[in-house]
């Protein structure tokens, strides 16, 4: 009799079908265990920079250049009203103007033309003032002594970017544009890739001061040529190997001394703002001490590249500002924002492509 041979089952087509997919961190939590993580280089951390830090920064900033700009259109036009370039009905119409750019902008007009008089007023004196008797011509009188007296009323006038600008143009004379031109290209580098030229020179920077320092002192110790050049050598290459983690450790000591200092000068000052009392204010002092260093220890690294963005978005917006004029209405926080963007998108894509792999 023919046996009947017996069916094999099919062999499974997938080898990990009775497997469930875990990822890093729950296998962490089933196993108990944390798996050891390899951290950035020191040149990798000078960039390392999340985006939600900037975009924090972003708003405190703009929201802090909003307010000064409306403070500072505001002074402007008591100052002016002191010093009667405008009427006290035309102040109380600018201070409720909604629209202060075109305030500011009408007083910077005022400001210009008496400028204009004072300097046709200095020609009249120089013309009139005999060049070997340095004493006033005898055709002077009152209309001249009132005219001066208006242009001395204008040193009074407080220093703004308009006048900068004004004086700046009439200093370049012909070749201004070219001078704006090559201004607007260095601000706009400084201000959209400030934190990768820091990462990028940062070797090169500590090279230069600590090489000029150890030969600095060879200098002063009267050492020999020789001993100096190889003392700003070794200085040199001791600054372009090390420079990372010197400016971390840098980080580190100034970010923390300077949470300290702000930590309790803010709640120190809150608290006794707010109660009166000195017994609350040192409690507060000590608190705000404690949790200023704290900050400023744990994110230090954050918080300094956070202040590199934003100086050097800064001085590329001033730089601008004093380059252009007021384009537009809220001309700063909308370019201080841009290149801020701009500058932090930039760091990102940097950091990916040259650390991603590390």
């Amino acid at each position: 009799m023919a046996r009947v041979p017996k069916t094999l089952p099919e062999p499974p087509t997938d080898p990990f079908g009775g497997v469930d997919a875990k990822s890093i961190t729950e296998i962490e939590m089933d196993e108990s265990v944390r798996l050891a993580r390899e951290p950035l280089p020191a040149a990798a951390r000078l960039t390392d920079l999340p985006l939600k830090w900037v975009l924090l920064a972003l708003v405190l900033c703009v929201g802090i250049n909003e307010l000064a700009q409306r403070v500072e259109a505001r002074h402007l036009i008591e100052k002016s009203r002191d010093t009667g370039l405008i009427t006290d009905e035309e102040a109380q119409t600018a201070r409720d103007a909604d629209d202060m750019v075109s305030e500011r902008e009408r007083i910077q007009t005022r400001m210009k033309e008496l400028r204009e008089r004072r300097r046709k007023i200095d020609e009249i004196k120089t013309a009139l003032d005999d060049p070997e008797d340095k004493r006033p011509s005898a055709k002077s009188g009152p209309a001249e002594t009132d005219e001066t007296s208006d242009a001395d009323e204008e040193a009074t006038i407080p220093l703004t970017l308009e006048a900068l600008r004004s004086e700046l143009r009439r200093l370049a004379g012909d070749k201004y544009d070219t001078y704006r031109r090559w201004a607007t290209l260095a601000a706009l580098l400084v201000g959209a890739f400030g934190l990768i030229l820091m990462a990028v020179f940062v070797r090169l920077l500590a090279a230069v001061v600590i090489g000029g320092i150890a030969a600095g002192v060879a200098f002063l110790l009267q050492a020999e040529t020789w001993v100096l050049a190889v003392s700003g050598g070794a200085g040199a290459l001791a600054g372009a190997v090390f420079a990372p983690r010197l400016l971390l450790a840098n980080m580190l000591v100034n970010v923390t001394l300077a949470g300290t200092v702000l930590g309790g000068t803010l709640l120190g000052g809150g608290v006794y703002l707010a109660t009166t009392n000195e017994l609350y204010a040192i409690f507060g002092l000590g608190a705000g001490v404690v949790l200023g260093a704290i900050i400023g220890f744990k994110y230090s690294r954050q918080l300094f590249l956070l202040a590199v963005l934003i100086n050097c978005a800064g001085a590329a917006t001033q730089a601008l500002w004093l380059a252009w004029g007021d384009l537009f209405p809220h001309f700063w926080p909308l370019t201080f924002g841009g290149l801020m963007i701009v500058d932090a998108i930039a760091t990102r894509i940097y950091h990916k492509v040259r650390w991603g792999r590390v």
